[in-house]
């Protein structure tokens, strides 16, 4: 089982509130405030994303509410981060050096720092198309939004029919939330695929 689907069955497990508070119990206290800093300052930009490209910051659904597609990515882009098997952007974050970071569905393996958004743009086809069916939709039609996980900040961008139906009701994947926009991806700020539909700026995509 590879790391990914194992932290998925954490997740996904009734035991997984008591596994986390075990976790962080054991984490030592001057890390565990520096990750509990980067996930508030990374919830602080998702929702400043949001607000620029006139979005709603909303809360995320439990995890086991999460299409398995964007479930995996999220945890893909965080296991292959903190394994080393991974790729990151010059100023080279590290999980062991708590910081907001940023993740896509159009890159798998990258992982950059919150001032590298340019890393995340892409062409037009590879902008319309949908992270969840891989379908090429119509200019306008995509919805690009984020979700986050602690400090990593997850970009995304689907069609109408693969747009996660979100939920008030917190869960693991959740913490400390998710944003959705309407404007282009990619467009220089931390915007979620920056706003496909007008551009959403994502980085060399796959």
């Amino acid at each position: 089982m590879t790391p990914t689907l194992a932290l998925e069955r954490i997740m996904l497990s009734p035991q997984c509130g008591e596994i986390l508070a075990a976790v962080r119990a054991a984490t030592p206290a001057a890390l565990l405030d520096q990750l509990d800093a980067a996930a508030n300052d990374a919830t602080r930009a998702a929702i400043e994303a949001t607000a620029l490209t006139g979005g709603a910051a909303v809360t995320a659904a439990p995890a086991a509410a999460v299409p398995g597609w964007l479930r995996l990515g999220v945890l893909d882009a965080l296991t292959r981060w903190a394994d080393g098997t991974g790729s990151t952007c010059r100023h080279s974050p590290r999980p062991d050096r708590p910081e907001p970071v940023l993740a896509a569905a159009w890159r798998p393996g990258l992982v950059t720092c919150c001032h590298c958004t340019h890393l995340w743009r892409v062409g037009r086809e590879a902008n319309l198309t949908c992270d969840g069916c891989g379908r090429v939709c119509e200019p306008e039609s995509i919805n690009p939004a984020m979700t986050q996980m602690a400090g990593l900040i997850f970009m995304y961008g689907t069609c109408a029919d693969c747009r996660p139906a979100i939920t008030p009701d917190p869960g693991p994947l959740s913490r400390p939330e998710t944003a959705e926009q309407d404007h282009p991806r990619g467009t220089g700020r931390v915007r979620p695929r920056g706003s496909r539909g007008h551009g959403r700026g994502r980085g060399a995509r796959r």
